[in-house]
């Protein structure tokens, strides 16, 4: 089986409406989608996306660049091609554009491994047919109290057991009223996880950790820039509460600075975010060797089929607004009963790109895009 053609398109996708964070205000998803053909007749899609910066960029790595290399090499040897690739633009950064440029080929990599082997993505990488623990994640700094119990009363009422919500409010204790606010909402059996989107400083988050303790946190996700990793492992033997770390990281030498540092209880890699499946499998690793739990960040689709065949998987995040059903870029949602989510069983990741929002929002290379900043200004 040999690579016969590969194509490659980018859209921006506004949300309905705009999603608040501590440090972030993001109107629109940014998708760029991988379609590799073979030889054999079989097809493989991969995509990453961006919180809406980078995907022109991406667009251009992959098409000027990494998609010329693949003709003519076998699909299936995911590793190599993996490497020699990442060592081909290792000198342009070994993180960010470049692992998600490399995290769209290498998920279409793995979709054609798995239709060429006739099994589901999970059951090619070692997995069985079981369901997999969700939890409800939602962008939600910005609602009032009041809304923001309704919306966990909600999640409860679907069937959710699990729930993270946004906290980085300015008042000091604003954050742990609207934490025990939910927590009352979700009762003593639910599970609750906190997101601080690198708010803090780390003598901030010493002391507002400290108080988040009374509403029982399982984690505290990102606290401090992702960049200051001694500040986590401080942050870890100071606060109280369990850190958990990777949104923002890209690879699995970034992770291993964290497990080696002491700085991290849970790890968050996000698949489209450090090189696709090739190198998730690595941080996974990295993880199950430490003791450390996997809590795969976002990506749901593929995320689903990840933990259903990792053991030290956790759960998986369904981010309302942002999985591709909510985005429009695809039309079936994946089956999700009783805080459960079941891998697609058909061959390979089973996700199919036709959704309605892909129609005239497609990302021209070369034209200026209209948009708002990403990052609020602190003035």
């Amino acid at each position: 089986m040999k690579i016969t053609g590969t194509t490659i398109r980018a859209w921006r996708l506004p949300l309905a409406s705009p999603m608040i964070s501590a440090r972030v205000t993001m109107t629109h998803r940014e998708l760029v989608v991988v379609e590799i053909e073979t030889s054999a007749g079989i097809s493989g899609t991969g995509w990453c996306t961006t919180a809406g910066v980078g995907a022109a960029a991406v667009q251009a790595l992959l098409s000027g660049y990494l998609l010329p290399m693949l003709t003519g090499a076998d699909p299936r040897m995911v590793e190599r091609i993996w490497h020699r690739l990442w060592m081909e633009c290792h000198a342009a950064g070994p993180g960010g554009i470049t692992t998600l440029a490399l995290s769209a080929l290498d998920i279409a990599l793995w979709d054609i491994k798995a239709k060429a082997a006739g099994e589901p993505l999970y059951r090619l990488l070692g997995g069985g047919p079981r369901g997999v623990p969700v939890y409800a994640s939602a962008i939600n700094l910005h609602l009032s109290q009041e809304d923001l119990v309704a919306q966990a009363r909600a999640q409860r009422a679907a069937g959710y057991r699990a729930f993270k919500l946004k906290v980085g409010r300015p008042g000091l204790h604003e954050d742990l009223e609207r934490c025990l606010a939910v927590r009352a909402t979700i009762g003593d059996d639910g599970i609750l996880m906190l997101d601080a989107n690198q708010k803090w400083q780390l003598g901030e988050a010493i002391q507002r950790c400290r108080i988040l303790t009374e509403a029982a946190p399982l984690f505290i996700e990102e606290p401090l820039l992702s960049d200051d990793v001694d500040g986590h492992r401080r942050l870890r033997q100071s606060c109280g509460v369990p850190v958990a770390m990777g949104e923002q990281l890209c690879n699995r030498f970034e992770f291993w600075t964290y497990v080696r540092s002491d700085a991290a209880d849970y790890l968050q890699p996000d698949v489209w975010k450090v090189g696709g499946i090739t190198e998730f499998l690595k941080i996974a690793a990295l993880g199950a060797s430490t003791n450390l739990p996997i809590s795969p960040h976002g990506a749901v689709e593929l995320s689903v089929h990840l933990a259903a065949a990792l053991p030290n998987a956790l759960h998986v995040e369904n981010i309302f607004g942002l999985n591709l059903f909510d985005l429009g870029a695809t039309t079936k949602p994946l089956p999700f009963r009783d805080g459960l989510l079941q891998p697609p069983d058909g061959p390979g990741h089973g996700v199919v790109f036709d959704g309605p929002a892909l129609a005239g929002a497609g990302i021209r290379l070369g034209e200026a895009i209209d948009r708002m900043p990403l990052q609020r200004d602190p003035g």
